[in-house]
């Protein structure tokens, strides 16, 4: 019976101890199981970390690559340089281009890729460009500030009597204006300094012939058209403004006509004249400035009014009535070809001013028409607007476009071209003669007046 007790007592003792082992071993488990999990779960993570910041690094050094090859491309076909996408392995790699001004646009460089459907990834890098190379072929700096709805007038310079200014050009803070008399003996070349727009001063006048009728900067000289049948391009050393001097000079081939119209670019003076025999519209190698030699011409059988060069197209406003506007591709200046032709009425083409490749404005008779230049072959009318006067020039800067008129009511017209196809009058102003020039330049319009007070000066308030 004892023996029976003691077997009983151990068994129990030995099923309690096996218990507490199976129960300790359990909880073992689920410790070195939980370990393990863990291990698991942070080597993954880590990995997916890892991975991760791998994809992160190369996303953001393939943004860096198209930001620096946006870049180039904007300088190479500022036109051109639009939005963009690829697709570069588990990458889809974007350019935004987002025009800004006429002269900048805002690029982002955006990389993006997916590691799994709820966990989209992105790098994005945003700069700015600028068409540097327009901006600065036209010289004028900053955009309009201020009220341009009501503006002022700021000071004037007197050329002398029977003296008339005809056209003008500024750098920094200087202005070129040229002039024209019954009396070819008087001066002709006026650098002026605006440095003060209220209080302008004459710095220095020369006679270079027989009166000019246009004139155009590039880098150190001035280059004008002379109202003379010969000697039609003169170019000026304008290195020291007080001291200006003809440099040299020279004919158009084969034409006896006058010097109607230039404009200079990138080494090169493209000059048109009246109707000739010859050929109206010529271009001069002007690389080394104080020796000009032909390099090539088109027959034009028309006034060539005005030249406005945009990258390698040349726009003509002239006389032909099928044709006010012309444009010919002169990437090889040797052999300029006329890529397309824009007819608006009888009225002659007076005014041309392009700034993309998109569209132009032209002064037709006494309209400014804007014009769709995206398809060459097909040149449409986005929008027009009567000034009630010859439109003499032209200058667009952002949202207004300046021109200078023959209204004898308003010679000078702000034209609002927020909505390009309803062009709005902004503001005007009413001179003693008619607009024969214009331009413009850090929030300042300079404007040449066929009169005695040949330069004009307006801001906004």
């Amino acid at each position: 019976m004892v023996l029976n007790n003691l077997q009983t007592k151990i068994y129990k003792l030995k099923t309690k101890n096996l218990g507490q082992s199976t129960l300790e071993l359990l909880v073992a488990l689920v410790v070195i199981i939980l370990t393990i999990s863990s291990v698991i779960v942070v080597s993954f993570g880590n990995q997916s970390l890892s991975v991760d910041t791998e994809l992160n690094d190369l996303a953001l050094l393939k943004a860096r690559e198209d930001l620096e090859d946006a870049r180039a491309d904007a300088r190479e076909n500022w036109a051109g340089f639009v939005t963009s996408s690829q697709i570069d392995g588990q990458f889809t790699r974007e350019i935004i281009v987002e025009n800004t001004t006429n002269y900048e646009k805002k690029v982002t460089a955006r990389v993006s890729w997916l590691l799994d459907p709820l966990r989209p990834q992105k790098v994005e890098l945003t700069t700015i460009v600028t068409d540097w190379k327009t901006s600065f072929s036209e010289g004028g700096g900053g955009g309009v500030i201020g009220q341009w709805n009501n503006p002022r007038t700021a000071g004037t310079i007197d050329l002398g009597p029977g003296n008339e200014g005809s056209d003008l050009a500024v750098i920094e803070n200087t202005v070129f204006i040229v002039a024209k008399a019954s009396d070819s003996k008087k001066k002709d070349f006026y650098s002026i300094n605006v440095t003060n727009i209220d209080a302008p001063a004459l710095r220095a006048s020369i006679d270079i012939g027989d009166g000019l009728n246009a004139i155009a900067l590039m880098e150190n000289y001035a280059y004008v058209a002379q109202d003379a049948s010969s000697n039609q391009l003169q170019i000026v050393n304008i290195s020291n403004p007080d001291a200006p001097s003809l440099a040299a000079q020279i004919s158009l081939q084969n034409n006896s006509e006058e010097g109607t119209s230039i404009f200079a670019l990138d080494n090169y003076a493209y000059v048109g004249s009246n109707s000739s025999a010859g050929k109206e519209f010529q271009i001069f190698n002007v690389s080394d400035p104080t020796n000009p030699s032909f390099t090539g011409s088109v027959e034009i059988g028309a006034n060539v009014n005005d030249i406005y060069v945009y990258r390698n197209r040349a726009y003509l406003a002239t006389s032909k009535t099928n044709g006010e506007i012309l444009i010919f591709d002169v990437s090889a200046p040797t052999s300029p070809q006329q890529i397309a032709a824009f007819d608006f009425g009888d009225t002659p083409g007076l005014s041309v001013f392009a700034n993309n490749l998109n569209d132009f404005y032209a002064g037709i008779g006494n309209s400014l028409v804007i014009v769709n230049s995206a398809n060459l072959g097909s040149l449409s009318v986005i929008g027009s607007y009567n000034t009630g006067g010859q439109v003499n020039d032209i200058y667009i800067r952002d949202y207004l476009a300046f021109l200078a008129t023959s209204n004898s009511t308003a010679e000078f017209q702000a034209v609002n071209i927020t909505s390009k196809a309803t062009p709005i009058l902004h503001s005007s102003y009413n001179f003693p003669q008619l607009g024969t020039g214009i331009t413009y330049r850090n929030n300042v319009v300079y404007m040449s007046v066929r009169s005695n007070d040949a330069l004009r000066i307006i801001t906004s308030q």
